[in-house]
């Protein structure tokens, strides 16, 4: 005869399935995993997996990538935004002047670091001085990693104000995160050659090319500043509608280690 369960078996079975339930669960979720590299009051660089289970997503990647940071700080600089506002559409910089230089850096850094299966997460605050004693904080953070011999940037947040009187840069869990598949803002990329369009705030780039030589802008640029558009020339510039261009020589920051 079977034996008959004891008043206390039943609810710890239950327990037990429910626990199992959850577990498989979460084996078939995918999850974001980020590991700190850099920190500070102004500056916050993650590498980025998705994990499923306990495996990593592979991603395929072209990391280790060596960008030099003059090349970078270029490339950001040259980056613009369309932004909605009350007084219409503003054009205005994707990266704040007075910030691209220590981003640039650091994402420099940071995709030398990078596996193939990871993308490099920037969160910067830009400090603006108010009454001379206090300052107000702007957030911009993206997404980055290089496939394809292009750089793809991802924006999410954009010189994004910070609610006053919060301690958001004494740790990095209280910054919002940039999300690959997530608006956390409603504006869309400027793109035109070397700068091609990859979604509506996604960019890919031609990082190699000749035009990040020298400090380059986008037609129609702000050069740093915000103003409202009148006409944009180039919005929408898929990359497959240029030309490819006839063979160049490589130059040094281009060669493998």
């Amino acid at each position: 005869m079977p034996v008959p369960l004891r008043p206390m078996t039943r609810p710890l079975l239950l327990l037990l399935a429910t626990l199992s339930l959850l577990v498989l669960a979460s084996g078939c979720a995918t999850r974001t995993v980020r590991h700190t590299i850099e920190e500070n009051n102004t500056l916050v660089v993650s590498l980025v997996r998705e994990v499923r289970g306990f495996s990593v997503q592979q991603q395929g990647f072209e990391h280790p990538a060596v960008i030099s940071a003059v090349r970078l700080e270029r490339i950001l600089g040259a980056i613009e935004v369309e932004m909605r506002t009350d007084a219409g559409v503003v054009r205005q910089p994707g990266i704040p002047p007075e910030i691209v230089n220590k981003v640039s850096v650091a994402l420099s850094a940071a995709l030398e670091q990078a596996s193939p299966d990871e993308a490099v997460a920037v969160k910067a605050i830009r400090k603006q001085a108010k009454l001379g004693i206090f300052n107000n904080k702007f957030l911009t953070t993206f997404l980055a990693h290089v496939q394809n011999d292009q750089l793809y940037i991802a924006l999410r947040r954009i010189d994004w104000p910070l609610p006053s009187g919060a301690e958001y840069t004494k740790t990095k869990n209280v910054l919002p995160d940039p999300i690959r598949d997530r608006r956390s803002m409603d504006f869309r990329v400027v793109t035109g050659e070397p700068i091609y369009f990859a979604g509506p705030q996604d960019l890919e780039i031609d990082w190699r090319s000749k035009a990040f030589q020298t400090a380059f802008r986008l037609p129609g640029s702000t050069e740093g500043r915000k103003r409202r558009r009148e006409v944009l020339e180039s919005s929408r510039v898929p990359r497959e509608e240029f030309a490819p261009e006839p063979g160049e020589a490589a130059e040094i920051e281009q060669l493998s280690p």
